[in-house]
């Protein structure tokens, strides 16, 4: 492109959404649609992209006889000239950024706000009171709540948010690893060291419920490597008095100490003699227990476990992370 034809597109697009201030931009109802359509964007972010997109004066744009040329071609169908000249230059990037493919497996993390994004929002847009919240401790230290959702929740949050005509807010996800906790009450499943499908092991009757179970507070974790110092564990769990931890020499049974990668540290199932040395700590509530969770990642799972405690090593059930 020369100087004058630079020169020429941009006086058009001055001239094409001449606004002093970006608050004064109209955007017209039809235009955010069409760009949560085309765009796969939510109404927030459809109207962020376009005010961004029109306030560019050096945004890429095509004469009118051009378009006119290309209007009709299967590339340019279902777009508009300027959602059309947007998707050259910067609308394949934001389709790619929002979209979710539906092979995403993760974890995601979405901040409840006194405005917007409330619970009842999420609830509302996810047709449901069953939310899972997980609590934690900002830069500032105030306390936050986070909806965890899995992909597959998220990318129906996003679809209804677009479809909606009454909620405008532009979702924030971060993508978290977490470490998997599925306590069966009715078996043994799953324990550290031993296979729980093993008739030995089976529930002794239909009413009978094993320990810890799933949402049992406060629960005994066994700690090993960096959790067993107090300053780590604080941190992780939001405690601003390291000293007020408090830890009890344990021993784990059926354990074996093992690393992968040359990264990752941990327990994994070991026979009736091997053991590990920890401590044990009573964590105190899901709060706590899910920051735990976060701090381990994925790499890990919560499962029952034998420990012997204190000075006496008397032996009792309780939980931790085993290197999957």
């Amino acid at each position: 492109m020369d100087l004058l034809s630079a020169c020429e597109s941009l006086a058009a697009n001055v001239l094409e959404h001449d606004v002093l201030d970006i608050s004064d931009m109209y955007i017209a109802e039809s235009d955010t649609k069409h760009w949560m359509t085309v765009f796969n964007l939510t109404h927030a972010e459809a109207i962020d992209e376009i005010t961004k997109w029109r306030s560019d004066h050096t945004r890429s744009s095509l004469s009118q006889s051009a378009w006119d040329t290309i209007k009709e071609s299967d590339a340019a169908s279902g777009f508009t000239k300027e959602s059309y000249e947007f998707s050259l230059t910067r609308g394949r990037i934001i389709k790619q950024s929002y979209a979710t493919g539906t092979d995403d497996t993760g974890m995601y993390l979405l901040r409840i706000e006194e405005s917007l994004p409330t619970i009842a929002t999420i609830q509302e847009l996810l047709n449901t009171d069953k939310i899972e919240l997980v609590s934690g401790i900002d830069d500032e230290g105030k306390s936050v709540q986070f909806a965890y959702m899995p992909a597959q929740m998220k990318r129906l949050l996003i679809n209804n948010l677009a479809l909606s005509d009454t909620i405008y807010f532009r979702p924030s996800f971060i993508r978290v690893s977490i470490a998997k906790k599925d306590i069966s009450d009715d078996s043994r499943y799953p324990t550290l060291g031993i296979d729980s499908t093993l008739p030995q092991y089976r529930a002794p009757s239909a009413s009978f419920r094993f320990q810890p179970l799933q949402n049992e507070y406060p629960v005994r974790y066994f700690f090993y490597g960096t959790l067993a110092d107090r300053a780590v564990l604080a941190r992780v769990i939001g405690v601003s008095d390291a000293d007020s931890i408090r830890y009890e020499p344990a021993v784990l049974s059926r354990a074996l100490l093992t690393s992968w990668a040359g990264k990752y540290r941990g327990v994994v199932d070991g026979g009736p003699d091997d053991k590990v040395q920890g401590v044990v700590y009573w964590v105190k509530s899901r709060e706590e227990e899910e920051a735990l969770r976060i701090y381990e990642t994925a790499k890990y799972e919560v499962v029952r476990c034998s420990v012997h405690v204190g000075e006496g090593m008397a032996a009792c059930m309780g939980l931790t992370f085993r290197l999957i």
